[in-house]
């Protein structure tokens, strides 16, 4: 069977010095480590390339043309109708970037393991960054708050309850001028939780109760895991989110990414003239990526508040 490589210990043992003779093979798994890992690209469509790292939207477009269908008569003609546009927006590309040393020392003592360790740092924390800048952008004043009726975390809470209703919210959510039966037609399909709700959800007998008869041995107080979806909706985790609300989404409609410069990384190189490196002995290869973010329809998505007793 195929074993995959993450690291540089997985597969056929290399040393340091053939990760210097091979300035390829860092950045390659750099690359491989942190291929889906951005919550931006689960939550957010990819709205293409951006040459000028400024990219104009607008928010809140209505679904719907100002005019209704028109009865036409024989010879009738049929009229043209529009619709509004919403307010314009700009989002502004931003460039992140970071790299990691291998130096002299690493490779006289062959320390693999150090260089696994800034290769994890270098995912970690470019993954916690995307989180950051995702949590910032949802947390705008346009997306709408709903608290839930009870903490989850209290024995009166009923996340199940506030689950739906939150679905509604967002279901039946419309422009500001709409008629009665005018809605944006957004559909919530995920919630992002902190992982530190999910204890409080495998304590709740109302969530429990859902996990019953033929699914049994999938229910979260057995497994000690939240499953693959709760209520219809798929769950995400982020430990960047807050710990005492949820967001609830239609991804992939809330909002957009526009990459100037998507994610890159570069050949390990010496950093400075001579042998060895130069003189400060040593090696890098630098990731980086600029992008920008925004929301043009804010109102698919809701947070669900006040989750966690104060």
């Amino acid at each position: 069977m195929a074993t995959s490589i993450v690291s540089v210990s997985d597969g056929n043992r290399f040393t340091v010095s053939d990760l210097v003779k091979n300035p390829l093979f860092i950045p390659t798994k750099l690359k491989e480590l942190m291929e889906n890992q951005f919550i931006s690209e689960s939550l957010l469509r990819d709205a293409g390339a951006n040459p000028s790292g400024i990219v104009g939207y607008r928010e809140g477009d209505p679904t719907f043309l100002d005019d209704d269908v028109q009865d036409i008569a024989e010879f009738g003609e049929i009229p043209v109708s529009s619709g509004q546009l919403g307010i314009p927006r700009m989002a502004y590309a931003v460039m992140k970037a970071l790299g990691i040393r291998v130096s002299k020392q690493m490779i006289d003592e062959n320390d693999i393991d150090a260089v696994n360790k800034q290769m994890t740092g270098l995912k970690n924390t470019f993954i916690r960054a995307n989180d950051r800048g995702a949590r910032t952008l949802l947390q705008s004043a346009a997306v709408p708050t709903m608290p839930v009726s009870a903490a989850w975390d209290d024995t009166a809470g009923k996340p199940r309850t506030d689950i739906a209703r939150g679905i509604e919210k967002v279901a039946t959510a419309r422009p500001a001028e709409a008629t009665e039966d005018e809605y944006y037609g957004f559909q919530p399909d995920t919630l992002v939780v902190h992982p530190g709700l999910l204890a409080i959800l495998m304590d709740n007998e109302q969530i429990l109760k859902v996990f019953n008869g033929n699914v049994a041995n999938e229910s979260i107080a057995y497994t000690g895991a939240i499953p693959g979806q709760l209520m219809g909706l798929s769950v995400i985790q982020s430990r960047a989110f807050p710990v005492d609300k949820v967001l609830m989404l239609e991804r992939g409609t809330v909002g957009f990414y526009s990459d100037t410069r998507p994610l890159q990384f570069t050949e390990l190189y010496p950093e400075g003239n001579g042998p060895n490196g130069g003189p400060r002995e040593t090696w890098r290869s630098d990731a980086s990526h600029k992008r920008a973010m925004g929301l043009d329809q804010p109102k698919a998505a809701l947070w669900l508040t006040g989750l966690v007793t104060p």
